[in-house]
């Protein structure tokens, strides 16, 4: 069977990503985290929570998140995909 990876925009997610990132490794192969542009330490907080993390420099809103996403997934060779949000 594929990769399945579970995948979630995030922008400013500190409090909430690292219980988002654990939940969702239970379920899938890989869950990818999409920070965008975020201002505190949800990247950090994500990739030692183990996450795959893809950073944006700067925020480029919530379509361009789910873009990188999508990408990201490709990039990895995922079969399949759940978008999940960052915030629980």
């Amino acid at each position: 069977m594929g990769l399945t990876i579970a995948a979630m925009p995030a922008y400013n997610e500190e409090q909430s990503i690292a219980r988002m990132v654990c939940g969702c490794k239970k379920h899938v192969d890989c869950v990818v985290v999409v920070d965008d542009g975020s201002s505190d330490q949800t990247a950090e907080i994500a990739a030692s929570s183990g996450a795959h993390v893809v950073r944006h420099m700067k925020n480029r809103g919530y379509g361009a998140a789910l873009q990188t996403c999508f990408e990201t997934a490709r990039d990895l060779g995922a079969e399949r995909m759940v978008v999940i949000d960052s915030d629980g």
